[in-house]
């Protein structure tokens, strides 16, 4: 197999983590340098960070982000793009004037889009994109100008792209309806998680009790949420299940790891249900290996998303041997297969929801059941290894077909 030199774009990468992008750029990408090939990140800065430096056996370059700044997100976001494309183009342009060839160019969402689409076509090279959400599903229609906006950029890249990788079939259907694509244009290709990162908590040395008790007593079980805090996400489907799972189990303590624009909401739901004081909204995390430490101190994982193209989280937790509660709905719904790697309830629907979290936290035999399956699945279905293999076999069909079409530059 030849190794193949290729420019991932991607607006989040570590250890700027805004939702579970970065962790699929940088995981993919290392794992696709371990099977011999060239990769290259254009990213944002980061305080802190270099501009260029490797990472994993990755080429990380990083610009200046906010070199024409904008007053608002949507306007950021174009501009942001522009120096993206700037700096792709100079490593592009490098890497040709020192005789190795760029094969292709990998864009992930909308933030990326513009830059690669202009990439794509003053370079002549193949563009695929991975599409991990739509704007469409997140915001469960297009509501104004700005969401129309989006949409449109996400409809030009995945007609600009040579082929669509989506995280889920879920994902991939939605794809085909949202920007009229053909489906043999999609290829569906799941996120995966490390299961060697989540090492088995000792709750008896003094280090990691201490740890657990920032957050819990020795006697509480923890239910844990890990996500951003939007309305997407369906927090507030969990604060309003814990009145009736208390009534239950009085011991349950409930962990809200993230934060977002709707977190100061939530919380104020929580106090109103009067829960307050059995809740736990940490904000964001800065250390991985903290939220790595959580998912497996859990005795259980909820996320009760109403929209969720994968769920990145639900496989950490399920490598960390801590049994999951989705909804069922999207990339959730065919990660979890319902009694045997986890449980799934109805969406938005938080009495469900409680007996799902009472049924887990009363029956150490269930849990325990859960927690083994879910354990095999992953290590069998969701390693990067195989993810990167599938991966490389999208890029080689593209670049295979690039060669044979008389679209590419006459030099090559």
């Amino acid at each position: 197999m030849k190794p193949l030199t290729v420019i991932h774009l991607s607006w989040e990468f570590p250890p700027r983590k805004v939702g579970g992008l970065a962790a699929h750029v940088s995981d993919l990408s290392q794992a696709l340098t371990k099977l011999g090939h060239n990769i290259y990140v254009i990213t944002t800065d980061f305080p802190g960070t270099k501009e260029t430096e490797v990472v994993g056996g990755v080429n990380v370059h990083r610009y200046d982000s906010y070199s024409f700044p904008g007053p608002d997100f949507i306007t950021w976001a174009i501009l942001m793009q522009q120096t993206m494309q700037e700096k792709a183009a100079e490593v592009i342009t490098e890497l040709h004037a020192s005789g190795q060839q760029v094969d292709l160019i990998h864009a992930h969402d909308w933030l990326s889009g513009l830059a690669a689409i202009e990439l794509k076509h003053g370079f002549r090279l193949p563009l695929v994109t991975t599409i991990h959400s739509t704007e469409l599903g997140r915001r469960n229609g297009l509501h104004d100008d700005g969401q129309r906006m989006i949409h449109a950029i996400e409809k030009r890249l995945s007609f600009d792209s040579w082929r669509i990788i989506a995280c889920s079939r879920y994902m991939a259907d939605q794809i085909k309806y949202a920007y009229a694509l053909s489906e043999d244009k999609i290829d569906v290709i799941p996120n995966g998680v490390y299961t060697k990162e989540f090492k088995s908590v000792d709750t008896q040395s003094t280090v990691d009790l201490d740890f657990r008790r920032t957050y819990a007593t020795d006697q509480e079980k923890i239910v844990l949420f890990v996500g951003r805090m939007v309305p997407e996400k369906g927090v507030n489907v969990l604060v309003g299940s814990i009145p009736q799972v208390l009534a239950s189990m009085p011991n349950a303590k409930f962990i809200f790891v993230g934060d977002g624009y709707y977190r100061a909401q939530y919380m104020r739901i929580a106090y109103g249900l009067g829960v307050a004081h059995k809740c736990f909204f940490t904000g964001f995390v800065e250390k991985d290996s903290d939220v790595r430490k959580l998912f497996t101190l859990a005795d259980a994982c909820v996320f009760p998303s109403f929209y969720e193209p994968f769920g990145i989280v639900a496989l950490e937790a399920m490598a960390a041997g801590t049994p999951v509660i989705v909804s069922d709905i999207g990339g959730l719904s065919e990660i979890i297969d319902h009694g045997h790697t986890g449980l799934k309830v109805p969406v938005n629907n938080s009495s469900a929801l409680a007996r799902a979290i009472i049924s887990l936290l009363s029956d150490s035999g269930l849990a325990s059941s859960l927690r083994k399956n879910a354990l095999e699945t992953v290590q069998k279905l969701y390693h990067w290894q195989r993810i990167a293999k599938h991966t490389t076999r999208v890029y080689q069909r593209v670049v295979s077909e690039y060669q044979k079409n008389p679209w590419k530059p006459k030099a090559f």
